[in-house]
Order: C-alpha cells, then sequence, then structure tokens
C-alpha cells in the first residue's frame, strides 16, 4: 500500500485545496463566510476520505470511501460552478478547478473500479 500523499489523487486534491483557498480569498466578504468555507471544506473532506479509502483493507470498505468522495467531490464542483455564474470568482479559476476537479473524478472512478473487483 502507497502512502496515501504519494498518490496522484491526493496530490490533485492538495491542489485543488489549495486553489479553494485563492477562491476564498477572490470572493466577496458577503459570501466568503457562506461559500468560501464551504468549498474549502469540501476540498478537506476529499483529503480525508483519500486516506481512509487508501487505508480500507477490503475492497467494499474501500468503495464505500471512493463514493462518499465522488459525492464530495459533486458538492464541491457545484459550488465552484455556482460562485462562477455569480461572477465571485474569475473564470481562471473556475477552469482551473474544473480541471483539477476532472482529473481527481477520472482517478477515483478508476480506483473505485478496481476496488468492486476486488470486493
Amino acid at each position: 500500500m502507497a502512502l496515501t500523499t504519494d498518490l496522484d489523487i491526493y496530490k490533485h486534491a492538495s491542489a485543488l485545496l489549495s486553489l479553494a483557498v485563492d477562491v476564498q480569498a477572490h470572493i466577496p466578504r458577503a459570501f466568503r463566510a457562506s461559500m468560501g468555507n464551504r468549498i474549502a471544506d469540501e476540498c478537506v473532506e476529499l483529503l480525508v476520505m483519500i486516506g481512509r479509502a487508501n487505508a480500507a483493507r477490503s475492497g467494499e470498505r474501500r468503495s464505500q470511501h471512493i463514493e462518499l468522495l465522488l459525492e464530495r467531490l459533486d458538492v464541491a464542483r457545484f459550488l465552484l460552478r455556482a460562485a462562477h455564474d455569480k461572477r465571485l470568482i474569475s473564470t481562471t479559476l473556475w477552469a482551473n478547478s474544473m480541471q483539477l476537479s476532472d482529473s481527481i473524478g477520472k482517478q477515483a472512478n478508476g480506483w473505485l473500479k478496481s476496488a468492486r473487483q476486488r470486493a
């Protein structure tokens, strides 16, 4: 089993969290507490789910964590899309976040497929 921090999916999720911190800095104060914090919290949860999935011994347990990871990723995408639609963040930040989230999603779905085959 590889260290969680060595996984590509973890590195991309960490980059997404870093971007979420930048999003928080750019969101107007009126939306920072509600939307900015929520985006960052969802990104932190992604990292937690990646760690839990990596530590899971059984394929079934790993699948459960990856499914939760994908759910959290969707929530982060929805929030980022809403922030962009309301013009709270720049198109560049939004595009970078979508690129990272797409990469995380592809890796997580591949990991989920592998975990389900082991179960």
